[in-house]
């Protein structure tokens, strides 16, 4: 007798995001495109639209989110996933940690994280996948379109930066947060393996989050840090870090993340695929009465200027 199939896995994200208003919904279009059902979302006391269009997008089921201002003098991240998986641990089988400027890029034939969960074994607790760094593709300033096609430029495969990498655990392994938000504790004997399926190796000197080889198929992440120059001045800076108290990006972070050595655009069956899902979750917003200023709040971007040479710190 043929044996009945494994319902599909429930595949969920969560994010700890703080001042994200113009680049939520294109992240949560394009990850509900690659088929990821829920996204848990604490927001850190963002103050740029960020919370009223999480609202509107919970009103419309299409994410949950929570206020997490955090404690003063803690760095938020990792109460956040505490608190995340507190309240939602039995909602999603699976549970990416990545951020709002990351991107889970499949490979190949591969269409759906289901297709990539439905063959991981009974074994594995956590799937950890390896950067790709994307720089500003040479623009200063943003101009239109979605994070995905204006920024197709990336380091070389070898730059040390790809060797961070960021999980996915599975919820019922999940036994804590690690020392940093790149690992996780999982229950005793469950395997934390890379995107090929083997185990993975921690770096030698720098320990866990970043692994000793570099592993991009048939899953990876993108990570959009800087975005263009503007973006980075006007909208990543200012943040601050969510994982070292009173810790700010500077130019020096802006020139060290600053990639462009190699050409390698988003598929352009994703970029379509998430400019429909953008306008679909758009049309539910506005039905929902969601005022529209607030749902164009991805438009926000595209007016945004450099701060000039010598002004970053006044």
């Amino acid at each position: 007798m043929q044996s009945e199939l494994a319902p599909p896995s429930r595949i969920a994200i969560g994010a700890i995001v703080k001042n994200e208003a113009p680049y939520i919904l294109e992240w949560v279009a394009y990850h509900r495109v690659l088929g990821v059902e829920r996204f848990f979302i604490a927001d850190n006391a963002s103050d740029d639209g960020t919370t009223e269009l999480l609202a509107g997008l919970q009103a419309i089921g299409v994410v949950d989110s929570f206020a997490f201002p955090g404690a003063r003098g803690r760095p938020p991240q990792l109460p956040a996933y505490s608190q995340i998986m507190s309240r939602y641990r039995y909602e999603a089988d699976w549970v990416a940690f990545i951020d709002a400027d990351e991107f889970i890029v499949p490979a190949g034939n591969l269409r759906t994280l289901r297709q990539y969960f439905a063959a991981v074994g009974p074994n594995v607790g956590a799937v950890v996948l390896n950067w790709a760094l994307y720089g500003s593709s040479r623009r200063r300033e943003p101009s239109d379109g979605l994070v995905i096609e204006r920024f197709f430029s990336r380091a070389e495969e070898n730059h040390r930066t790809n060797f961070h990498y960021k999980t996915i655990v599975r919820s019922e392994d999940w036994r804590g947060v690690g020392t940093n938000p790149h690992a996780f504790h999982t229950r005793d004997g469950a395997w934390t393996v890379q995107a090929d399926g083997f185990e993975v190796a921690n770096h030698p000197d720098k320990g866990p989050g970043i692994s000793d080889r570099l592993v991009w198929a048939p899953l990876r992440i993108n990570h959009y840090v800087v975005k263009s120059r503007a973006e980075f001045d006007r909208k990543k800076a200012p943040r601050g870090r969510a994982t070292i108290q009173n810790a700010f990006r500077d130019d020096k972070f802006f020139q060290a993340h600053d990639r462009n050595e190699v050409a390698d655009p988003m598929p352009d069956w994703l970029i379509a695929a998430t400019k429909e899902e953008i306008a679909a979750i758009k049309q539910r917003l506005a039905l929902a009465g969601l005022p529209q200023v607030v749902i164009d709040l991805d438009k926000a971007v595209s007016s945004l200027r450099p701060i000039p040479s010598g002004q970053e710190d006044k």
